[in-house]
């Protein structure tokens, strides 16, 4: 996921919340109405949090992938005497 969607569901997140605060704020607030919002709210911060997982899942693998990629040196052969005990 791109962080352009993250943060366009952050801000549709940031604006139901700020709609639950207006609706609250009336003398008699719809209670139907509010509990709609918080869901759609819940709604966004689930979608928010598994487009982070991904994010992270995809970023792994490029880094498992250019680590498997990568060479990596060999360990020096130890020297005759050595590798008979001596």
């Amino acid at each position: 996921m791109s962080s352009n969607y993250i943060h366009a569901l952050v801000q549709r997140h940031a604006g139901v919340e700020r709609q639950i605060e207006d609706v609250l704020k009336s003398p008699a607030p719809d209670t139907l109405h509010v509990m709609s919002l918080k869901k759609l709210r819940l709604a966004y911060r689930d979608r928010i949090r598994e487009a982070m997982r991904e994010t992270r899942t995809q970023t792994s693998a490029r880094r498992q992938k250019h680590r498997r990629s990568v060479p990596r040196p060999q360990p020096a052969a130890a020297p005759a005497a050595f590798a008979e005990g001596h």
